[in-house]
């Protein structure tokens, strides 16, 4: 009997790309599938098409980086399949690992209707015929053969119709680029602070907090010890009380004190730094306010998903389940669990020879994965063994007692947790409460404990209750359904 290509039987080509093998069964013979190999370049791509066989129907052609050359490509699709006489859902194609400058490119390929997939570089280059050399009709053939290997990836737009998970996965890594920028930032705002002077930075000598308004108002504007030494303790209590410092008469008492013992920089050198460090503070502030809104924006994005549910769990912030959706993408798309640990990159590399007999020896885990997924990944974890539940801190901590990494064993636990709450659209509930049975007052309780959990953590977005409340969105839909099956009533505020 004819095997389904939708079944889940398994298969030697665990890797192999669902959407490419569902157009080969589907054609059922290579013949009548149409495959188009792209190299990607700023100005002018270099394309090739060919059957599933990989018997050249075009050779390689130049492809400009414009709304011409979309014309143009597709004319070309459209004639060799005309003469193959294979259907348009019969076609796709695929280029390296897509640059931003070829980013509109292939979304007005996708949006035309055809299949836009990416290879890994890597895997390109593995699969040329000569290793030697590299140019780019040579980098074609590799990527072409990729292609026909069905190991192409799925991008976030072509595996979704769902913009969702773009948006947060642009929103986010914005962000967390502004965040080590405003790290850089704040590196050299110390450099050139400790020079001006020396201590201001530090609480416990100044009694100021770093990098509070407070301590941003004084250095953008004349600082240094001398400048500070020289202020009336009566004008610096009142600008320390209008950024809402504790204790303002105490603070400037002990920074006047502190600058009049301070070893101050030579004077010609004065000048230049209070410039640079004006500057540096500007260029701070304005990361650390981009950052913050970037932060929201992604927020208010993310109440939209299922994704959401993960701040049910204590530990996990938006800001982390954020990250996590706009890397993991679709819930739908997700993959196994085993494909999601190797993915980011928190399972080691097993290396095993000589009979079966022989012990499996274990080293680091792969450098080939999604780097800011496993970030993410690594992170929420270290948060779960901080702020997390008792159960999982708990584990954790065996883990780490037996020898083990805790944390990226902590990390897979967490992948697994992911899929479950995500896939189901659930949240985290205590142990009683997920228990096989619980009774009404169990589950009560930790319905209860969980939806305290959610608006202290949403409750710094704005228009949080709204966000919480609406039944389009999920965490709105599950305190209706806890309501209509279940007969427990969240109340809307603390």
């Amino acid at each position: 009997m004819k095997a389904n290509a939708n079944s889940h039987q398994p298969s030697v080509y665990r890797n192999q790309n669902t959407l490419i093998r569902a157009i080969f069964h589907k054609a059922s013979h290579p013949r009548k599938v149409l495959c188009v190999a792209l190299d990607y370049a700023k100005q002018k791509h270099l394309a090739l098409i060919c059957d599933g066989n990989g018997d050249v129907l075009k050779a390689p052609f130049p492809v400009d980086n414009n709304s011409a050359g979309i014309a143009f490509l597709i004319e070309q699709i459209t004639a060799t399949a005309q003469r193959r006489k294979i259907p348009k859902d019969q076609i796709f194609l695929g280029g390296e690992d897509e640059a931003s400058y070829v980013a509109n490119f292939t979304a007005a390929l996708r949006k035309e209707g055809y299949l836009v997939l990416r290879v890994n570089a890597y895997e390109a280059k593995e699969s040329r015929e000569n290793l030697l050399a590299s140019t780019d009709s040579l980098d074609l053939l590799g990527i072409a053969k990729t292609l026909l290997a069905r190991r192409a990836q799925n991008t976030s737009t072509s595996q979704t119709t769902n913009p969702v998970y773009a948006e947060l996965r642009e929103l986010n890594r914005t962000r967390r680029s502004l965040v080590r920028q405003k790290t850089a930032a704040s590196n050299r705002i110390h450099a050139l602070a400790d020079q001006l002077f020396p201590g201001f930075l530090d609480l416990s000598k100044s009694s100021l907090t770093p990098f509070t308004n407070a301590s941003l108002f004084l250095m953008k504007d004349r600082f240094s010890a001398p400048e500070i030494a020289r202020r009336r303790p009566s004008a610096l209590t009142k600008t320390l009380r209008t950024h809402l410092v504790h204790h303002p008469e105490e603070t400037a008492s002990q920074l006047i004190t502190l600058a009049q013992k301070a070893l101050p920089p030579q004077p010609h050198r004065t000048p230049s730094l209070q410039r640079s460090l004006t500057a540096t503070v500007d260029l701070y502030q304005c990361l650390d306010r981009n950052a913050h809104e970037l932060k929201i924006q992604a927020a208010l994005t993310l109440a939209t998903t299922p994704y959401a549910l993960l701040t049910s769990i204590p530990g996990i912030g938006f800001v982390l389940a954020s990250g996590l959706a706009g890397e993991l993408g679709e819930p739908s798309q997700l993959r196994k669990l085993d494909s999601l640990c190797a993915y980011a990159g928190i399972v080691p590399r097993t290396h095993q020879s000589g009979g079966p007999d022989s012990a499996a020896l274990q080293s680091h885990p792969s450098p080939r994965c999604n780097h800011i997924l496993k970030d993410w990944t690594v992170q929420s974890s270290q948060k779960i063994q901080l702020y997390g539940p008792p159960e999982l801190k708990d584990r954790i901590k065996q883990w780490n007692a037996n020898g083990q990494h805790g944390i990226f064993a902590g990390a897979r636990r967490y992948l697994r947790l992911v899929r479950t709450l995500v896939l189901n659209v659930i949240p985290y509930l205590s142990p009683e409460g997920r228990a096989q049975n619980p009774d009404s007052a169990q589950l009560a309780a930790s319905a209860q404990q969980t939806w305290t959990v959610l608006q202290q953590k949403w409750r710094a977005i704005p228009g949080h209750r709204q966000l919480l409340l609406d039944e389009d969105h999920p965490i709105g839909a599950w305190r209706r359904v806890l309501k209509e099956v279940h007969g427990i009533h969240l109340p809307e505020t603390l």
